[in-house]
C-alpha cells in the first residue's frame, strides 16, 4: 500500500469500543492526515449503524457503507483492515474468516469467550500466515511501558513477585453481555484478561499452575427488581440511566446514548439491565494466583463493586533489589532501588492521558496504522490466547472451591 493512501477499514460491532476509542482518533481529521477512511460498518442493530454513520459524516468524513453481516463486510474488497469490536462470543466468527481472507485484522481483547475458540483463531492465524493484532490497553498506556522498561533496565533486579489491585467501580458487567460466561467469559475474562496479559509481559514466562478463590457475596439477586435502570425509580448506587423523561437521548458517537440504546429490547444487549436482577453468573470478587515456569510468582485481587477512587488499579513489582508500585489514575511510578537506597516517584503521563484508556487508544491507533502497512503486530493473537487460557483456568479453579489447575489442562491450539 503505497504510504499516501488511507487505509480504508471496516468495523463490525458497534458500540462504544468500535466507536468512541477507536473509530473516533480515525475521523478526527482528513484521511490523508489520520491516514484512516472508515468505509464500512455492520452491526446487528440496524438503528445504531444510521445512527453512527450520520456521526462520522458530522466528523467531515464520507459516509460508510452498512452492512447487516459480518461476513459481507469481510468480503467488501475496499476494505483492508477488519476492526473486530463485537461481543466476545462472536470474535472468532469474524476474525477466522477475515484472517483466512487475507484482511489486516485487529480483535479486541478478550479474543473470545473460551479457550477453545481463542485457539481456533490461534490456528487461523498460523494456517493463513496472517497475522492479526491484539487490543491489551496495557501495551499501549505510558506508565505501563515505563514501568517495563525500568525493570528491563533492571531497576528492581530481577523479577520475583508481581500483583494488580483492581478495586474498580464496574457493575456495569452485571448488564448486557458481560452479565453471562457464556456470552463473554465473564468479568474476569473481560477485565482479568488485560492483568494476565500483564503478567506474561514482564514475567517474559508461561503460566504452569492457577487457582483463586472467587466470590458473589456483594449483592444479592432480587427477583422483583425492574428489568432496566430507566424504568425503576428505587434509590440504587449502581443506577446506569436515569428513569425516562420521555425525551429521546442525545446521539453521542463516544458513549451508551441514542434512540438505538434505548430500543434494545434483548437481556444481552440492553446496557441498564438492573444489576439485581437474577441470572448472572459472574465472580463479583477474586484472589487468583499464578506460578510460572521461571519460578515467579503473580497475583489478581479485584472486585466489581470498588468505589471510584484514585487508587482503584495498582500494579506491584517486587525484585531483587527493590519495588515499583504504578497508580494506573494518575499515571505515576513509585520505584524504590538499591535496596532501599533511592526512592523516586515518576510522573509518566503523555500528551493523550486525559483521552481514553489514558492515552493508550491513540497510541493504538497508530500502531494500527503501522501494523496495517506490514508492520509485526505489538500484541499477537498468542498473547490473547494465553490470557484467556488463564482466565479458565481461574475459573475453572473458582468453580471447585480453589483448586489448583494446572495450565496443561486448558485447551490450547495445535501450532
Amino acid at each position: 500500500m503505497p504510504p499516501e493512501t488511507p487505509v480504508s477499514v471496516g468495523i463490525i460491532g458497534l458500540g462504544v469500543r468500535g466507536l468512541h476509542c477507536i473509530a473516533r482518533h480515525m475521523v478526527s481529521g482528513p484521511p490523508s492526515r489520520t491516514g484512516f477512511r472508515v468505509a464500512a460498518l455492520c452491526d446487528r442493530n440496524q438503528q445504531r449503524m444510521v445512527e453512527a454513520q450520520a456521526a462520522i459524516q458530522q466528523e467531515g468524513a464520507d459516509p460508510p457503507r452498512l452492512y447487516d453481516d459480518g461476513r459481507e463486510l469481510i468480503d467488501d474488497p475496499d476494505v483492508d483492515l477488519v476492526v473486530i469490536t463485537s461481543t466476545t462470543d462472536t470474535h472468532r466468527r469474524f476474525a477466522v474468516p477475515a484472517l483466512h481472507a487475507g484482511k489486516k485484522v485487529y480483535c479486541d481483547k478478550p479474543l473470545a469467550q473460551n479457550a477453545e475458540d481463542a485457539a481456533a483463531i490461534v490456528e487461523a492465524e498460523a494456517e493463513s500466515g496472517n497475522p492479526l493484532i491484539m487490543g491489551f490497553t496495557r501495551r499501549y498506556e505510558s506508565a505501563w511501558l515505563r514501568a517495563y522498561d525500568l525493570l528491563q533496565e533492571g531497576a528492581i533486579g530481577d523479577l520475583v513477585m508481581l500483583q494488580v489491585r483492581d478495586v474498580i467501580p464496574y457493575h456495569r458487567y452485571l448488564t448486557a453481555w458481560w452479565r453471562r460466561r457464556a456470552w463473554s467469559g465473564g468479568a474476569l475474562n473481560d477485565k482479568g484478561c488485560h492483568l494476565f496479559d500483564v503478567f506474561n509481559w514482564f514475567s517474559g514466562s508461561r503460566a504452569v499452575q492457577v487457582h483463586g478463590f472467587g466470590g458473589r457475596s456483594m449483592i444479592e439477586p432480587d427477583p422483583d427488581a425492574p428489568p432496566r435502570c430507566r424504568l425503576c425509580h428505587r434509590d440504587c448506587p449502581y443506577r446506569r440511566r436515569e428513569p425516562e423523561s420521555g425525551a429521546p437521548a442525545a446521539l453521542d458517537l463516544m458513549a451508551h446514548f441514542g434512540p438505538s440504546w434505548l430500543a434494545e429490547e434483548e437481556e444481552r444487549h440492553m446496557d441498564d439491565v438492573c444489576v439485581y436482577a437474577p441470572g448472572s453468573d459472574l465472580y463479583h470478587n477474586a484472589s487468583i494466583h499464578v506460578a510460572y515456569a521461571n519460578g515467579v510468582i503473580a497475583s489478581y485481587f479485584y472486585t466489581i463493586f470498588g468505589p471510584p477512587a484514585e487508587d482503584q488499579e495498582t500494579l506491584e513489582l517486587v525484585g531483587t533489589r527493590g519495588r515499583l508500585i504504578l497508580t494506573r489514575q494518575t499515571g505515576e511510578v513509585d520505584v524504590v532501588t538499591d535496596h532501599g537506597e533511592t526512592h523516586q516517584v515518576l510522573d509518566c503521563r503523555d500528551e493523550h492521558f486525559e483521552d481514553s484508556h489514558f492515552g493508550a487508544d491513540v497510541a493504538l491507533v497508530e500502531e494500527l496504522r503501522r501494523f496495517a502497512r506490514g508492520a509485526e503486530p505489538r500484541v499477537s493473537a498468542r498473547a490473547g490466547l494465553e490470557a484467556t487460557r488463564m482466565v479458565m483456568a481461574a475459573l475453572r479453579s473458582m468453580d471447585a472451591g480453589g483448586v489448583s489447575v494446572a495450565m496443561e489442562a486448558i485447551a490450547d491450539a495445535r501450532v
